[in-house]
């Protein structure tokens, strides 16, 4: 069986060790047994090491053990039982077996074991016999911590060390008897030949004299093709003559050399192995022989070289990771400034990508991010550099680039983001936001460079997302106040900073005040009035919108039952739903809880969806929705027209009211495309038995058109900013 494949590169490294700490020129057995025990012992977990070798009378003593061993173990003699019945050491010697005793030796085992702890006695143990130029010579003992035992590498892993020191008590019983050269070489072979080392002999001129299977089988060249040939057969020209000058001046000067080489097999194959050349000297000290003993390195060099792959590479998208894109960031930074270039850092990352991930899963998110990886890759050179930091976020590095050519480049991955993404049958569009640093302007180390970087991608998204920005020395001051907002905003809840502003929402036809529309505002101590273009996407982006969300629907419920109660009665309050509430498993169950605890009818609760939140998991969103029609709130879709939309989807949604955005009233009188719009949603809206609200009117002018199409409410500074809930209940105008 070839063993080479199955052996882990930890248990390789011991037998390696083991296999240098017994080919010494020392003649001394118990030395070199006990260093093969400390060996084993420094490289694995193991309590205990003795070895107890049978003497000429048959007795077997102690002669090396290392550990948690008792001080007068050295050299006791091992008192067994003639028949060996019961006795595992005899058993092993006598079978020539590998024994394992899971729970130690038994109480009547021990007995005749005297010298030995009983403590030690008691762990599990493994009992290897030694062969010796075709005998069994003894017994290699080890011991393991109960909690942990022996594992399949473990029993692999001594079985061939006890073949290793079998093997190296031949070979000093060899050196010692001081026979004959050749006829040494001939016997320490026989006991060798099943070793998983591939071991060669040559005489002084370097000519093959012998080799074990192990040669055969790792180098493919036959025995035959082998004897009477010098080593350089299997040079595989990868070292020049230094390596082998030095080499070969330690082997003469100190008797020994070992180090890893490569070699050729007969298919040609270039292969690394762990080489040990010692010398062979006779009495006069004069060389006889060499002795080159090699593993094949293979398997191990592929696991390192697929450590380092992980290590340095993104396991979803197999694109470089942050620490090998430092790497090259460094590099290209050292060229850069050598060749006066300038080089660029893009740091991307994709808009809203944790909707995704929460809609559909985080499967079908690691299938977008490959997808997505595949695209950036089309956009690039290819000496560009790709890398994924991690979640949604990628980053390019650009050699030899301005400014200019680093725009291009991230417009050029922005216009390859808009076409849809197909996943597993999911029909998704997505946007990106990007971040740019120039080298030497924005930083001249990698660290500062993808900081930059990284603050001008934010800023991109503060600027609406789906575009990109050059970063500017000012981001700095940007992002401290982000991270005090951040900071703010996680206590702004429980201190009450927070305040609901009602705008009035009138019915076109009548004049009349019907509903308002509850708008969240942060006043902050140490921060003043924070926009809530700034801290609402913040609070998204930590989690926060969701007991934020909660506790505004909670108040503008409070607020609409106290008008009722006031006996403005008919008036409805429309609470803006984020998607991170939408997502919420919960969230009807909030709904719900919400409307009992306040009183408020549900008729009363208008709930306003943006477009792209009902467009992600579209069936999902028609189930939500039905359920909380069942309950009787409004449901209303916000910012009509600006996302992406589905008919067919839309006309199976359970919906009160579409809401046309801003940006199209705004553009009323001087864009006709504007008008063509508005008037298109109002058809398509009562045609679905829709009622349609129009955002932003601020001049007679806008009313005035949204009347004569049959618009039929809307808001805005013609009528009321919004306001505190006593200043709008006090106005005459909504009373």
């Amino acid at each position: 069986m070839d063993m080479s494949v199955t052996l882990a590169p930890e248990c390789l490294q011991t037998l390696l060790a083991i296999h240098d700490a017994l080919m010494t020129s020392n003649t001394d057995e118990d030395k070199v047994l006990n260093e093969a025990c400390e060996v084993l012992l420094s490289y694995r977990p193991y309590q205990t090491a003795w070895i107890a070798l049978v003497g000429p009378d048959a007795t077997l003593t102690v002669r090396a053990a290392s550990g948690k061993v008792e001080p007068g173990m050295h050299g006791a003699a091992l008192n067994r039982p003639e028949s060996g019945d019961g006795d595992p050491i005899a058993t092993c010697i006598g079978t020539v077996l590998p024994t394992w005793l899971e729970n130690g030796f038994s109480a009547a085992a021990q007995a005749p074991l005297k010298g030995l702890s009983p403590e030690v006695l008691a762990l599990p143990t493994v009992l290897q016999p030694l062969v010796t130029k075709g005998r069994c010579s003894g017994v290699l003992c080890v011991t393991a911590d109960p909690a942990k035992g022996f594992g399949p590498d473990d029993h692999l892993l001594l079985q061939v060390v006890a073949q290793h020191i079998g093997f190296a008590l031949g070979m000093l019983q060899v050196l010692i008897a001081n026979e004959a050269a050749n006829k040494e070489l001939k016997l320490a072979a026989a006991v060798f030949d099943n070793s998983l080392e591939a071991i060669l002999i040559t005489d002084v001129n370097g000519t093959i004299l012998a080799a074990n299977p192990a040669v055969v089988q790792t180098t493919g060249y036959e025995l035959g093709e082998l004897i009477g040939c010098n080593p350089r057969i299997l040079n595989s020209g990868r070292h020049d003559r230094d390596f082998y000058d030095a080499m070969w001046g330690a082997v003469r000067h100190q008797g020994q050399w070992k180090g890893e080489i490569w070699n050729r097999r007969k298919n040609g194959e270039i292969y690394p192995e762990w080489l040990s050349i010692s010398t062979i000297r006779d009495k006069s000290g004069q060389v006889q022989n060499y002795i080159g003993m090699f593993v094949d390195l293979s398997r191990q060099k592929e696991t390192e070289r697929r450590l380092d792959y992980l290590a340095h590479h993104d396991g979803l998208t197999g694109l470089p990771n942050r620490e090998l894109f430092k790497d090259r960031l460094l590099v290209a930074i050292a060229q850069a400034k050598r060749k006066h270039q300038s080089l660029a850092v893009l740091f991307l990352d994709i808009d809203h990508f944790k909707y995704i991930n929460d809609t559909f899963g985080h499967a079908e998110g690691d299938s977008l991010l490959k997808l997505v990886a595949r695209r950036l890759a089309v956009c690039l050179r290819e000496e560009d550099t790709l890398s994924r930091m991690g979640g949604d976020e990628f980053t390019v590095l650009l050699q030899n680039v301005d400014e200019a050519d680093a725009r291009r480049v991230a417009e050029k991955i922005v216009n390859a983001m808009s076409p849809l993404f197909i996943v597993n049958e999911h029909q998704l569009y997505i946007t990106v936001s990007i971040g740019i640093s120039i080298y030497p302007e924005d930083g001249d180390e990698p660290t500062l460079l993808m900081k930059n970087s990284d603050m001008a991608m934010y800023r991109a998204k503060e600027m609406g997302r789906n575009n990109l920005q050059r970063f500017r020395s000012n981001m700095d001051d940007y992002s401290i106040r982000r991270i005090e907002m951040e900071q703010h905003l996680r206590r702004a809840l429980e201190q009450g900073e927070f305040k609901v502003f009602y705008q009035p929402q009138i019915d076109v036809a009548s004049g009349r005040w019907v509903g308002t529309e509850a708008l969240l505002r942060w006043q902050c101590p140490d921060i003043g009035l924070v926009s809530p273009g700034e801290f609402i996407p913040l609070a998204e982006e930590t989690g926060l919108i969701v007991p934020i969300g909660e506790w505004v629907l909670r108040a503008a419920c409070t607020q609409c039952k106290a008008w009722h109660q006031a006996g403005m009665t008919g008036r409805v309050v429309a609470v803006n739903i984020s998607a991170c509430q939408f997502r919420q498993a919960d969230f009807s169950d909030v709904v719900a809880r919400v409307l009992r605890d306040t009183g408020l009818d549900p008729a009363c609760l208008e709930l306003e969806l943006t477009e792209s939140i009902t467009m992600r998991g579209a069936e999902e969103t028609i189930t939500m929705l039905h359920y909380l029609k069942k309950m009787g709130v409004q449901i209303s879709i916000d910012d009509f027209g600006t996302g992406y939309s589905s008919l067919s989807y839309l006309k199976r949604f359970p919906i009160d009211k579409l809401k046309i955005d801003q940006s199209f009233v705004a553009g009323i009188a001087e864009d006709p495309n504007d008008a063509a719009i508005i008037i298109a949603i109002i058809a398509m809206a009562h045609s679905l038995g829709l009622r349609v609200v129009a955002e932003g009117v601020e001049t007679g002018e806008q009313l005035d058109f949204l009347r004569m199409h049959a618009c039929n409410e809307v808001q805005g500074y013609l009528f009321g900013r919004p306001m505190p809930a006593e200043e709008l209940a006090g106005n005459q105008m909504f009373t």
